[in-house]
């Protein structure tokens, strides 16, 4: 079967009634286009999200209407190519976070991220994926990371962290109520993370533990639109919290692994529904909220303006809104100040959905990120804090890219800095 067959036959497998109705729902009325960070920064029109699913369109209507198939056999329609399929293969995976927010402001209510996954997994199925965001998946189905963090680089870290901060990180505890999941990007590029979420757990006096075997929360395959590959690095989530018997996995600072594992993984995979799964954002609200930890106030007031960035999966999709604000209020009530726009409508960094990991995206990365600048510089921030380690990478990237002279921090970390002895 050749590649454009494969991705023909994935678009066929994506294409069922609910897919079908969203594609004839909608106009072309180009509004998407506004939504999206990647148009509004450079006014490329095949980065309207309309577009970027063109693909999956064709092959819909190719297979399952009579108009496609009276227009592919007189040749006003032709076959979708192997050359289209790499071309779509830059605009999906350089060009797209997967953010949702075009779906907000489209006024036929369709759900466009949904359908750009389904485009993701078209061009998997071919094997057009970017040569080094494939190379990720790979090691992460074999080393269990795709960042190479294997077994014994992950003891090894979490060993130095423990050491390194003097806090106790609980391990393979049997019947704990918690288990958190770290991503592999805090282990090896922000253990403090590490060391601030094991900090205010132990504060807590919460009964939690992590997993030899459910030791990544990043999920490549859900990157990459690959269903196989997606539910693999699941899998691998929900036997550690099974094997441990707890109640609930606690995502840390991830968007994408929160998406997939608190949402997706409950249609695949039935076991999925065993479990609570809670990012750390609507934790920290609990302990903050009922009284279990204490923050000092104020704790941040003295460093300049604080503003805050509102992740896409975490935020808009998971809705945990208002704790980071509430905390920020608590922490820095006369330097937190809002850039606009926020919540709902922020605007994404630019660097989600598996971007920063292909480099030949960074250019239009960058040039995505430069809306953020405006926002940040706009209200004078000095600190931008946030609740996700792949937002974080991006803007330290970014930061040091641009050379700007701001802080970019994490919100667990600065809860643990501040928490009251």
């Amino acid at each position: 079967m050749s590649t454009t067959e494969k991705a023909m036959e994935a678009f066929v497998h994506e294409t069922g009634g609910w897919v079908a109705a969203q594609l004839e729902a909608c106009t072309r009325c180009g509004m998407c286009a506004e939504a999206c960070h990647f148009y509004q920064a450079t006014g490329n029109p095949e980065y309207a999200p309309v577009w970027k699913m063109e693909l999956l369109r064709r092959a819909y209507e190719q297979r399952f209407t009579l108009v496609g198939g009276i227009k592919l056999s007189l040749g006003l329609d032709k076959p979708i190519t192997d050359e289209e399929l790499a071309h779509w293969s830059d605009l999906n995976y350089e060009a797209c976070t997967v953010c949702n927010k075009c779906s907000m402001v489209c006024p036929m209510g369709i759900d466009i991220g949904t359908l750009l996954h389904g485009m993701r997994a078209g061009l998997a199925a071919a094997g057009d994926v970017p040569a080094d965001l494939a190379a990720a998946v790979t090691k992460q189905v074999n080393e269990g990371s795709p960042l190479g963090m294997t077994d014994t680089v992950w003891d090894q870290r979490l060993e130095w962290v423990a050491d390194e901060w003097e806090v106790e990180i609980p391990r393979d505890v049997k019947d704990a109520t918690t288990m958190v999941v770290f991503s592999s990007i805090e282990v090896m590029k922000f253990p403090a993370n590490v060391a601030a979420i094991a900090k205010i757990l132990n504060k807590a006096g919460e009964k939690w533990t992590v997993s030899s075997k459910a030791r990544e929360i990043v999920n490549f395959g859900f990157y990459e639109g690959s269903e196989e590959h997606t539910k693999l690095f699941l899998n691998r989530v929900l036997d550690g919290a099974k094997d441990l018997n707890v109640k609930r996995i606690v995502v840390t600072e991830c968007g994408h692994a929160y998406d997939a594992l608190r949402w997706h993984a409950a249609n695949w995979i039935p076991e999925a529904s065993n479990f609570e799964v809670i990012h750390i954002t609507g934790v920290l609200g609990e302990l903050i909220g009922s009284g279990r930890i204490k923050i000092k106030p104020g704790f941040f007031n003295d460093g300049g303006k604080i503003t805050f960035h509102d992740a896409c999966k975490i935020q808009r999709k998971g809705g945990h809104i208002q704790e980071p604000r509430d905390i920020l209020k608590v922490l820095a009530p006369d330097a937190f100040i809002e850039m606009t726009p926020n919540r709902e409508e922020s605007v994404c960094c630019g660097g989600g959905g598996g971007v920063i990991a292909v480099k030949a995206a960074d250019p239009v990365r960058y040039a995505s990120f430069e809306l953020k600048i405006d926002q940040v510089n706009t209200v004078s921030a000095k600190t931008v804090a946030m609740t996700c380690s792949n937002c974080r990478l991006q803007f330290t990237d970014s930061v040091d890219h641009f050379k700007l002279d701001w802080k970019v921090a994490g919100l667990s970390q600065m809860v643990a800095d501040a928490l009251e002895e």
